[in-house]
Order: structure tokens, then C-alpha cells, then sequence
């Protein structure tokens, strides 16, 4: 079981989902692949994923409406608050622009829709800026939704959670496995990883030139890592603080300091199956070592690529060092921060033969 599994908000939409045994992340996300499947059967099959998402949606009832300028949202103002009489879009800007709380997409259950209404419910997605290059996900994100917390009977109003929330964070595991859809997905991935022993920068691309035009590079590449037999750490690294730090930033102090920018650091870390079987992974908000391909990206030009074989010892907090393992890391600079993914080019060692002490927490 995951850590989610044991959060009350998830065990509780497994609960009103139904069904019997397993986990509750797993019984969430196998009733939404039944339904996609069920609708796919009846349909005699998509081709593509595009096709796909046009199937769920009408069997939704929902639309999507995308802004791209902030005028987009005077248009929807007009045509559904004026026009409509569906007053929650009037206000629904101030949402979006929360810096505190930012909001890629919202969900909407329309007052005054009928029952059979194409349109009944409308995910409104922010493309606007940096938030463009999530447009795939977070379209498939508020289809997630639609399939859960806003089924028939459950929510009415929007959700403005924070983008940490169990319930977030669920979303996001659904529209991982549904919007890259297995039947669809797979053999892509199988032709773009053929004779490749690790997974690729490349076969994220390829994948996605050859049959998900619309998909981001990081969720094209978290695809592949989960499909991976062997080990791939999927990590994301920013400029943060240790957790000491942050509590004494929140603390009101009585002289105006300017807080430090921070140190780079392993921000967002998920591991495969694969690599957590092994144990195989860095702690969250790690420090980068200095030396290391991610630490040298974070200096480059946005886009910059590399890669470098490494050793998982480089990774040092408090004078202890992480395992001995050779490694390869492959790194790319998106916006503020270098994406990565990092796998082992050999066999774990015996701890005897290692000398140190693996990290787990900072």
C-alpha cells in the first residue's frame, strides 16, 4: 500500500466508488479503466488518443473550455454567467490568478443544464503562460475528476485544493494511467523502447511525435518510467529550503529580512515499482550535489539537455552519503526547474561491501 492509501479523503472516495478489496488508490483507479473500457467496447474501439477523449467527454457530458488570454474569461463571463445564468464563472478569474494556490483547471457543474444536456459539465483549463505545457494533463486531470469526486450524486461546486491534496494527488494518478491509456499507449512505447535497455529522453519524444502530439515531455516521460521493468527515479529539482528553514520563514519575525533563495534541491521524487521494490530512490528535498549533470543544467539556458554517468554516493546530507551505485542521469532544464531521471547501471551491492550508511530522511 502507498502512503496515499492510508489518507481518509482517498479511503473515503473508495468508499462511496464501491467495489471489494485491494487498495484504495487501486480500486479508484481500476473502476475508472473499467468504465473507459466498457465505453471503448461498446464504441468498437478508438484510434488515438485524441479519439479517445472525445468518446469520455460526451460520455461525461462535458466539455472543455481553454483560456489563453486573460480575454478568454470575459468571453466566458458573457457566454455562460450573462448568457447562461451560471453566475460561478463571473468570479472564477481570481481563482486561476491565486499565486498562492495556483490552479491549472476547474470543474463546473452547470445549475441550469437539463439532465441529457451535452454541456452539463465544463472543465475550464488555464493555458495561459507556463501553465500551457500541462494543457494535456490537466484536461485528463478534470476528466478525473468527472469519473470520481464529480460522478452523478457527488460534488456540485469546483474543487480549489491545494496542488498537494490527497485528493490532487489522486487526480493526477488517474489521469497518468487514463490519459495514456494502455491499449493505446503501449505499443507505442514498446516500438519506441525497442532494443533499449534504459529508458530515454528519446523515447519520450519519439512517443510523443508518433502518437501523443498533445502530451507534455514530463508526463510522457513519467509514463514511460512507470512502464519500466527496471528501476527509474523520476525526480524534479528547484531552488528550496530544508524543512528547519521553511518553519522559520513561516515564523513572524520583527525585522523585515529578505528570505535566501535557497539551495537546489530534489523537490518532486517518485521512484517505479521497480526501484521501490529495490529500495532504490532519494529522499524528497534532498540537496543536489554540486558536481552532479542535474546541478550543472540548473545554470543552463531553458531546454538545455544532458546526461553523465554518476555514483549515488555524490548524494550527501548531514555527512552521510547515499548507497554506492553507479549510475546514469539524464537531465533536462524546463522553466525553474531541471527535470531527471536517474537509473542504475549495475546490481545493488551487498551492504557489506558498501561501507556506508544508506539516507533515507533529511
Amino acid at each position: 500500500m502507498t502512503r496515499w492509501d492510508h489518507a481518509p479523503e482517498i479511503r473515503d472516495l473508495a468508499g462511496q466508488i464501491g467495489g471489494w478489496g485491494g487498495a484504495p488508490v487501486e480500486r479508484i483507479l481500476d473502476h475508472c479503466r473499467r468504465r473507459i473500457d466498457g465505453w471503448v467496447s461498446d464504441a468498437g474501439g478508438v484510434i488515438g488518443i485524441d479519439a479517445l477523449e472525445s468518446l469520455v467527454t460526451k460520455r461525461l457530458q462535458m466539455v472543455f473550455e481553454e483560456i489563453r488570454a486573460d480575454e478568454d474569461f470575459d468571453r466566458l463571463t458573457q457566454v455562460y454567467a450573462r448568457d447562461k445564468r451560471e453566475f460561478v464563472f463571473a468570479t472564477m478569474r481570481s481563482k486561476f490568478d491565486d499565486d498562492a494556490n495556483t490552479t491549472f483547471g476547474a470543474l463546473v457543474l452547470r445549475r441550469n443544464a437539463t439532465a441529457d444536456s451535452p454541456d452539463r459539465y465544463v472543465a475550464v483549463i488555464d493555458c495561459r503562460g507556463s501553465k500551457l505545457a500541462r494543457r494535456f494533463f490537466t484536461r485528463w486531470h478534470e476528466i478525473a475528476h468527472r469519473l470520481t469526486t464529480h460522478a452523478d450524486g457527488g460534488d456540485t461546486e469546483p474543487g480549489y485544493r491545494s496542488e498537494h491534496d490527497p485528493i490532487e494527488r489522486m487526480m493526477d494518478e488517474i489521469a497518468g494511467h487514463v490519459g495514456f491509456y494502455d491499449p493505446i499507449f503501449d505499443p507505442a512505447f514498446r516500438q519506441a523502447s525497442e532494443g533499449k535497455h534504459l529508458l530515454t529522453f528519446g523515447t519520450a519524444e519519439t512517443i510523443i511525435s508518433e502518437s501523443f502530439p498533445s502530451a507534455s515531455f514530463q508526463a510522457t516521460l513519467f509514463a514511460c518510467a512507470r512502464r519500466m521493468a527496471t528501476p527509474v527515479v523520476y525526480l524534479e529539482a528547484t531552488l528550496n529550503h530544508k524543512k528547519d528553514v521553511k518553519r522559520k520563514m513561516a515564523t513572524p519575525s520583527l525585522f523585515d529580512e529578505e528570505p535566501s533563495p535557497g539551495e537546489l534541491r530534489a523537490v518532486k521524487v517518485i521512484p517505479n515499482k521497480a526501484a521501490q521494490d529495490e529500495g532504490f530512490t532519494i529522499p524528497t528535498n534532498m540537496r543536489v550535489p554540486p558536481e552532479t549533470v542535474i546541478h550543472r543544467l540548473f545554470d543552463a539556458e531553458p531546454q538545455t539537455s544532458g546526461e553523465d554517468n554518476e555514483d549515488m554516493s555524490q548524494w550527501e546530507s548531514k555527512g552521510k552519503s547515499l548507497e554506492r551505485r553507479a549510475v546514469v542521469v539524464e537531465g533536462r532544464k524546463v522553466a525553474d526547474r531541471v527535470i531527471a531521471i536517474v537509473q542504475p547501471v549495475e546490481k545493488k551491492r551487498a551492504k557489506k561491501q558498501s561501507g556506508r550508511t544508506p539516507l533515507f530522511s533529511e
